[in-house]
């Protein structure tokens, strides 16, 4: 997420400048491989790159053939980091698996209406879906890199389905057709995390979300704590009113919320306003008996999957930034669905879906309502 926020960045400078650029999409991926199908590379004019489509191993080949392999219509190159041969240990290979890459001029209408979309996504916080043809038969109608937008795409009866799962199940996948073989990619909001209390301690966390590319707000009723400086990543800083703590801040039924205020009075209060928009995710600070006493203060049981109190994984944390790794870690467990157990634990391949591997989830995705953003 936080690469596509610098390419989408990089990419709005090059508008502005009628600049050209490649666009690098990881399409597909059989087998293993560092990054997975939506990872995203831009391959600037003066060689320079923003995002990566592997962990290092496939950069240097992609950007330096980028340019005369795109100099028609957009191809897809095919790396197979399984083979023995020396070539692809010489490359830095071996990852065990084939990856498919999209490359595509941004020049080209159908490349830049697919940044428009990612753009939007990102500005209004909705999901959407990017249907991206990578490989077609003789005579199709079809070409590679073309792309279909969902809800645009519902003129489409044969991608429709696959539409609709992907967004329900927040999954991309590769769809083939009687014609040609889509990828259709799940393009998911950056996670909103709502941070209530601006101490020491709150730092850290806001700073490795936003690493991570969430979208951050920090509220605490304290002026000298409220305040941009402390926070310079953060998306918003906001001085909350005592009278009415929640007063200009969303929360719903995808924002993760953690309470850090350290004040016993002031959590229930805020508790009594978070409860019924019961938010993807609500973390509490402090000993499990506090959170027990405050959920029996203001009458509900705490024990929802949702709530997490303590809030964190057990990592042994101590200190203010492995406490912030702690709960960041935790969070991203549920949003992805997965437990934070052990990866050497693990029996099935480390980016098998949830449902596919019986691993117990820390919290259900709650049912949630869909809203396309329209593109610019």
């Amino acid at each position: 997420m936080h690469d596509l926020h610098a390419i989408l960045d990089a990419w709005r400078t090059l508008e502005h400048s009628n600049r050209d650029a490649v666009l690098a999409t990881v399409v597909h991926v059989k087998g293993s491989a560092y990054r997975r199908p939506g990872a995203r590379m831009l391959i600037l004019p003066d060689g320079r790159r923003i995002g990566s489509v592997s962990g290092g191993c496939l950069e240097g080949d992609v950007a330096k053939k980028a340019w005369w392999f795109t100099e028609g219509r957009p191809v897809v190159r095919v790396y197979d980091t399984s083979s023995e041969e020396d070539a692809v240990w010489e490359f830095g290979l071996g990852c065990s698996g084939v990856i498919q890459v999209l490359l595509e001029r941004l020049e080209t209408e159908s490349a830049r209406e697919a940044m428009e979309l990612l753009d939007s996504c990102r500005a209004c916080r909705k999901p959407a879906v990017m249907a991206t043809v990578i490989r077609v038969r003789e005579g199709s109608a079809a070409r590679v890199g073309d792309h279909l937008f969902f809800p645009a795409t519902a003129a489409c009866d044969d991608l429709r389905p696959h539409a609709l799962a992907a967004l329900h199940e927040r999954r991309s996948r590769l769809v083939h057709l009687d014609d040609s073989e889509v990828f259709v990619e799940y393009i998911g909001p950056p996670p909103a995390l709502v941070i209530f209390g601006a101490g020491h301690d709150a730092i850290p966390v806001a700073r490795i979300a936003k690493e991570l590319g969430w979208h951050v707000t920090v509220a605490d009723g304290r002026p000298a704590y409220a305040r941009v400086e402390r926070f310079p990543l953060a998306d918003r800083v906001v001085l909350t009113d005592s009278g009415n703590p929640l007063a200009g801040i969303e929360i719903d039924r995808e924002t993760c919320v953690v309470l850090m205020t350290h004040n016993y009075p002031g959590d229930g209060k805020l508790l009594q306003g978070i409860l019924p928009a019961r938010p993807r995710y609500l973390g509490l600070l402090g000993p499990k008996r506090r959170t027990e006493r405050l959920f029996e203060e203001i009458g509900v049981s705490p024990g929802a999957d949702h709530v997490h109190a303590p809030v964190g994984l057990d990592i042994g944390a101590e200190t203010p930034e492995a406490i912030a790794l702690s709960i960041v870690s935790e969070i991203q467990a549920v949003l992805a669905g997965r437990s934070g157990m052990k990866l050497r634990s693990r029996r099935v391949p480390i980016h098998a879906p949830a449902h596919e591997t019986g691993e117990p989830r820390i919290t259900a995705a709650p049912e949630r309502a869909y809203a396309v953003c329209e593109r610019a």
